[in-house]
């Protein structure tokens, strides 16, 4: 990680003020537009309304163009996939994508001058070249306000019409934003990706256990749908408490939080910030949302997957005996899996030296027909030495499987000897286990003997597995009553067995550096710090103090600090704001809507002199 990182950011303009008087309207009761302002929404706008069973709305993310390849796309491939050929009709409508918005209200979703995603993870910890900073607080309330007026003068053309929204990253902070102002009656699903104001209150560290509700699968909020990190309390920017602003949303809102995503997952990987956020594509996350969907349509048509279980054999000679009576063990448990819906993958290995990994079949190909086949088929050989190359053989297994999400993942390994750490090619125990968290986790189960059970409790204790040692149909009788009781949820328990220390930043502090930086001083005891604006993140560093240069102090800016501890945990934001002495005349004043008898009016608030706050309207 490098150090004395500065922050290049350029033409930070103040966030647009969203009026306490939008807050409170919008708030009290839901919009009812009249049928004259209504019809001067639909003016030109009629191919945007199609009156399909089901209209998605999605919000895409920072810097993303519209029709984007990034994520509208893949989300509307996923619709296309489970709703296609049913006998529902559907259609699209991504916020910003009619040129004149709706009633002047269009939603930018800007970047901060970096085009690709490649040029994002390269620039971490690099300086970074301003671009729109400024525009995101704006571009989030034109998002939701847009989305407000979209969703009236649909309801308007299309009462029937069921509207879904959907939003990533930015985006799904727009949808959690607009869900904070509307009940609408006609929203049938709101889906959230990345949102970097998610709210979990079931992850928040408990003072006396230095544990999580969470963790323990204990007061799960309705509307947690797909969150693996336990520790996952709010996104990077803080959250909206509550998330789900009315009971009326329950069953309908879902958040969606990938493992490792810096945006809203408490667990990061500060070597790859930029995978867990852009994966939602890559680990099915859209199509999981989209059959979550379609469920509540028709109930039980996608189905999770109960179990994906590899079983690794050690055919090396010294197993001929132990073999023989494991493999009519291993047949039995293997067809239990896969008649209870789940996959299975069968393996053999040795000493690297001797005995090179061998795959019998795999998640695809293994079937209750064949399964015997190739468990009965096993032959042993080799084996001079005593430890066998356990470590790699499980790693590359975990490496080429196809793990299905929302599946509980295990290993059985059968062996009658201890594992080379690190292993001959120089795979490490570490290795194993920072692979098996990252796919979900992969629990380990080791069936062995009494003499070297100790060899791998570490192991088993770091993937959530165990070791079993007494005779072998009661071991995996066992095993089963342990890994088949784990049955498919939205949270694991956390897989370390060392609590984690999620850092926190006591004090926060502002002060002008020069006429174009600000030097920010931090007091935490985080290992570093990740600095964010919007959903991006603008770098991280280990130093306590630096500064964020090349600014234009005539304008507002906000920016959040997040501290992380040295065992990869994010703690809580703190944001700090800077505000000019006097607004600029083009920002002095402020456009908001207004819910009055006449129906929604917009109007012109101008903000107190010298405060940037809007006065109060009499």
């Amino acid at each position: 990680m490098k150090k004395d990182i500065i922050f290049l950011l350029q033409k930070i303009k103040p966030k647009f003020i969203f009026s306490v008087f939008m807050t409170i309207a919008l708030s009290v009761a839901p919009l009812n537009i009249p049928s004259a302002v209504a019809t001067n929404w639909l003016a030109g706008g009629f191919e945007y309304l199609s009156c399909t069973d089901f209209k998605f709305v999605f919000a895409r993310g920072s810097g993303a163009k519209v029709n984007s390849e990034r994520d509208f796309i893949p989300f509307k491939k996923a619709v296309d996939e489970v709703f296609g050929g049913t006998k529902y009709s559907y259609s699209f409508y991504e916020l910003g994508s009619r040129p004149d918005g709706w009633n002047g209200y269009s939603y930018p979703a800007p970047g901060i001058g970096i085009s690709t995603w490649e040029r994002f993870e390269t620039s971490l910890g690099a300086l970074i070249s301003g671009g729109e900073l400024h525009a995101y607080g704006d571009s989030v309330e034109n998002g939701s306000i847009e989305a407000s007026y979209y969703w009236q003068a649909l309801k308007a053309t299309c009462p029937d019409t069921k509207i879904v929204f959907a939003g990533y990253s930015q985006g799904a902070q727009v949808i959690s934003r607009t869900l904070q102002q509307l009940e609408p009656s006609n929203l049938f699903a709101a889906l959230t990706f990345g949102d970097p104001k998610l709210y979990l209150p079931e992850g928040k560290m408990e003072l006396f256990t230095r544990s999580t509700p969470a963790c323990r699968n204990e007061k799960i909020s309705n509307y947690r749908a797909f969150v693996p990190d336990c520790y996952t309390y709010q996104g990077i920017l803080g959250g909206y408490k509550p998330y789900q602003a009315s009971d009326k949303y329950s069953g309908k809102l879902k958040a969606y939080c990938q493992w490792h995503d810096v945006i809203c997952s408490s667990f990061i990987d500060l070597d790859n910030l930029i995978y867990g956020h852009a994966s939602y594509d890559e680990q099915g996350t859209y199509l999981r949302a989209i059959q979550d969907v379609y469920n509540m349509l028709e109930p039980g048509t996608y189905s999770r997957p109960a179990q994906n279980l590899a079983i690794l054999f050690d055919a090396t000679d010294s197993m001929r005996g132990l073999l023989n009576q494991f493999k009519n063990e291993a047949i039995r448990a293997a067809n239990k899996v896969i008649n209870l819906g789940g996959k299975v993958a069968l393996y053999t290995y040795g000493d690297l030296d001797e005995v090179e990994p061998v795959k019998l079949c795999d998640f695809e190909t293994c079937t209750s027909e064949n399964i015997e086949r190739y468990i009965k088929g096993i032959e042993v050989s080799g084996g001079g030495d005593t430890s066998e190359s356990l470590l790699s053989a499980s790693y590359n297994v975990m490496r080429e499987l196809k793990w299905e999400m929302g599946a509980n993942k295990s290993i059985i390994v059968l062996t009658d000897a201890p594992a080379h750490n690190p292993d001959r090619d120089g795979i490490t125990m570490d290795n194993v286990v920072e692979l098996s968290k990252s796919i979900d986790p992969v629990n380990f189960y080791i069936l062995t003997y009494e003499g070297i059970a100790s060899k791998y409790k570490e192991l088993a204790e770091r993937t959530n597995g165990g070791v079993y040692t007494s005779n072998v149909a009661s071991a995996f009788s066992d095993l089963e009553d342990d890994y088949l009781s784990r049955t498919p949820s939205a949270v694991y328990e956390s897989t370390d067995m060392e609590l984690p220390i999620i850092s926190e930043i006591s004090d926060i502090a502002l002060k002008q550096a020069s006429e174009t930086s600000l030097k920010i001083d931090v007091e935490t005891d985080a290992t570093a710090l990740i600095v964010s604006i919007g959903d991006y993140i603008a770098g991280f560093t280990e130093e306590k103090s630096f500064e964020v240069t090349d600014l234009d102090l005539e304008e507002e800016i906000d920016i959040c600090v997040s501290p992380v501890s040295s065992n990869g945990f994010r703690g809580n934001s703190s944001c700090i704001s800077w505000k000019p002495e006097r607004p600029k005349t083009k920002s002095a004043v402020s456009k908001t809507i207004m819910q009055t008898q006449e129906g929604l009016i917009e109007v012109v608030i101008p903000k107190a002199p010298n405060t940037g706050k809007a006065l109060k309207h009499e």
